[in-house]
């Protein structure tokens, strides 16, 4: 009875853990993969009109397809009389904001990833001490059993800290993949159309 109060114990935390990386996967997940990007065919036809300067053509494009960067569209559709200097500046602002937004709560993963391997870790020494426990406990021979109990135990908690750790690894760097990529296409097309704004329009 004692020692399934003591791996009660030692699975507690990371139980805990595994639900709390759980939430904050599906929260990310469910929250950054909607913020939609440019298909390639939206992407070309946007290139098209800022080649041929015509940046309003462009911010058109950009507001018809409800892209998750759409407070920049904004921004710069608002800011497209103004200098560039003060153009951009507004449009780096509200870009920020946005990244901020997509990147809200990434270091939980982080913790995370660092603190099961720690907890299973500890989980390993509990087990190793009830084995050595257990060992003192006995008068007669050392049965294999009572050792492979408290090393069961062990290396469970170090396993289950890892695979933890590993599943937090894993959808931080897909996540940061996608949201590095998404923001670096919104600052590429912000940048363009403030440029193309610059410039004269062509004849038509």
């Amino acid at each position: 009875m004692q020692a399934d109060i003591w791996v009660v114990l030692t699975f507690i935390p990371l139980a805990l853990c595994s639900m709390a990386a759980l939430a904050l996967i599906m929260e990310r997940c469910f929250y950054i993969f909607r913020k939609r990007g440019l298909d390639r065919q939206r992407y070309k036809d946007v290139s098209v009109a800022l080649k041929r300067r015509r940046p309003a053509t462009a911010i058109s494009i950009l507001e018809k397809n409800e892209l998750g960067y759409q407070g920049a569209i904004e921004e710069l559709r608002q800011h497209q009389s103004s200098s560039k200097q003060l153009r951009d500046e507004a449009v780096k602002i509200t870009l920020m904001r946005y990244a901020n937004l997509l990147r809200r709560r990434m270091s939980g993963l982080v913790t995370i990833a660092a603190l099961a391997p720690m907890l299973g870790l500890l989980g390993t020494i509990v087990g190793l001490m009830r084995s050595f426990y257990d060992i003192g406990l006995s008068d007669g021979p050392v049965e294999p059993s009572i050792v492979a109990d408290g090393l069961w135990q062990a290396l469970s908690t170090t396993a289950a800290g890892m695979v933890i750790a590993v599943v937090c690894v894993l959808f931080h760097a897909l996540i940061g993949s996608y949201v590095r990529r998404h923001l670096a296409e919104a600052t590429e097309v912000m940048n363009y159309i403030s440029h193309s704004l610059q410039l004269e329009p062509e004849a038509q």
